[in-house]
Order: C-alpha cells, then sequence, then structure tokens
C-alpha cells in the first residue's frame, strides 16, 4: 500500500515551498518498512509506510520533525524504544512517529484504532508528569493536512506573519483546525479515545481536565 494517496502530505509541502519554511527532506530508503511490519509487535500504519516510500524524514524549522527512517538510521524504530523504558500502558502500545522539536511532546499511531484499512488515527502525546494524549487526527495524512492549513493560517494572516510571539501553538490552540477532521470528531463522540484521556491514580474520577477542556474547545468550534 506504498501508493496510498496522501493529499495532505501534498499539501504540506507544498506550503513549505510557498512559505518561508524550511524543510529538511531526507532520502527514501528502499529498506524502509511496508505497511502492516511489526515494529517492537506494533503494525505500521500504511500511510507511514507511504510517506516512508516517499520521505526517508521530515524536520520542519516550525517545530515538526518526523523521525527519519534511511540508510543512515531507523529513528522511528529508536524512538519507540525509547520509550519502552519507561511508558506505562496503554501509551506504550502507541506507535511514535514524530515530535515537537526541543520538547517531550510526542505524535503516535494508536493501532488498536486501526479502520478496516488499517489506518490509524494519531494523537499528540504529553509525557510530562502524568502521561496522557489527546486526538490530533483520523489519519496519518490528515495530520499533515492538518499541519498545512495551520502553515497556511499563520502566513495568509498578517498579525501572525509578522508577529511570531502572536502565533499560535499547534495543536492545541488551533482547534478549529483540528475540529475539521469530521472523522475524528465522530470517533471522540463515540469516546474512541476515552482510554488515553484518564486520569490515573487511586482517585482517578474520569477524563483529565485537560482533556475535558480540549473536548469542549473542538466542540464549540465544529460545524
Amino acid at each position: 500500500m506504498t501508493d496510498v494517496p496522501m493529499p495532505g502530505l501534498d499539501r504540506l509541502l507544498a506550503a513549505c515551498g510557498k512559505y518561508p519554511v524550511q524543510a529538511h527532506i531526507r532520502k527514501p530508503w528502499g529498506g524502509a518498512p511496508t505497511a502492516g511490519t511489526l515494529l517492537l509487535g506494533r503494525p505500521l500504519d500504511p500511510m507511514l509506510a507511504a510517506f516512508y516510500s516517499r520521505l526517508g524524514g521530515l524536520h520542519l524549522d516550525f517545530n515538526l520533525f518526523v523521525d527519519p527512517c534511511d540508510e543512515q538510521v531507523n529513528g522511528i524504530l529508536l524512538a519507540n524504544e525509547e520509550v519502552q523504558r519507561y511508558w506505562p500502558e496503554p501509551f506504550r502500545s502507541l506507535l511514535i512517529f514524530g515530535r515537537q522539536e526541543a520538547l517531550a511532546y510526542r505524535y503516535a499511531t494508536v493501532p488498536s484504532l486501526a479502520d478496516a484499512q488499517g489506518f490509524q488515527p494519531v494523537v499528540e502525546v504529553d509525557p510530562y508528569e502524568d502521561i496522557y494524549a489527546v486526538p490530533v487526527a483520523s489519519n496519518v495524512d490528515r495530520f499533515f493536512d492538518a499541519y498545512a492549513r495551520y502553515l497556511e493560517l499563520i502566513y495568509e494572516t498578517p498579525e501572525l506573519r509578522d508577529n511570531p510571539d502572536a502565533r499560535p501553538l499547534f495543536p492545541s490552540e488551533v482547534p478549529e483546525l483540528i475540529a475539521a477532521d469530521r472523522m475524528l470528531m465522530s470517533m471522540l463522540v463515540d469516546g474512541r479515545f476515552d482510554f488515553l484521556m484518564l486520569q490515573t491514580g487511586s482517585l482517578a474520577t474520569g477524563l483529565r481536565e485537560e482533556t475535558r477542556e480540549w473536548i469542549a474547545r473542538l466542540q464549540a468550534v465544529s460545524t
């Protein structure tokens, strides 16, 4: 399934060419894992496989780093091996593929929520203090599409383009971009992500306050 269409990735790369965003692209590798390949027991998402068939990795100087997988380094494997040492379940069963540069926030697919085609939704994992995750996209290409729209928002809005300090953070401060993903919103309403957003500890009573707020913000801007 390496020929899976990825219009979201195309849109992101086009945005990098249109706006002053440096995109560091690694060459693809013929030995990159294919769809369904098990990485530490978790199947590789078909869209991630399609990504790695085209690019060996992607680093934007706009706080987005997609782990490399080329002849030099299998970064996606290393990233997942790293968290195995200290992430508890169910987070250990996610498949990390990217991160916010210089921060501990990670982007990961959720193999247990794969659809009939094997496409897995994307979450952002916050491992600070008490680990939890929030939904970001219904699949990997929708994640790239949301990030492309984020760049478009910034560079097509003069007050954001010209004032870096005024720019919103992705994804937490652009819920309207995330809520545009109708499949994601449907999964959210159905409670599919609840197991990643629950409080932990003996006094846990349901969803974390941060995740309840995130859901409320998404629902408020959903159309």
